[in-house]
């Protein structure tokens, strides 16, 4: 998958865990909205939208800082090497080893 369709999965992944009107909410935009970009019927650039999915579901709660963050950021983290010069680095690099959020290497996308 390409990143820029990634968002898109987020969509419908959102939309399979609760509701098509759910994410339309969340997204504060209308569920015919959401309905016509899954459906890829939908008329006007999806730019804006992309954007707001992003914002909205792009992000995952850092189990060792307990923030925000976004996605490309932590799998960033889940991907680099041992920060073995700096302490507070390589803490953070430990406990993505166990998190639960880590993508599993060569799982199909």
């Amino acid at each position: 998958m390409t990143p820029a369709n990634d968002w898109m999965q987020m969509l419908r992944d959102a939309v399979a865990a609760s509701s098509q009107t759910a994410a339309a909410k969340k997204l504060d935009v209308s569920r015919t909205t959401v309905s016509l970009v899954l459906a890829g019927k939908y008329l006007g650039k999806t730019d804006r939208v992309a954007a707001r999915v992003m914002n909205v579901f792009g992000q995952v709660k850092c189990t060792h800082t307990g923030q925000p963050i976004s996605l490309t950021v932590c799998v960033s983290y889940t991907e680099r090497r041992a920060p073995l010069n700096n302490p507070l680095e390589l803490s953070h690099w430990r406990t993505c080893l166990t998190c639960p959020l880590r993508p599993v290497k060569g799982a199909a996308k």
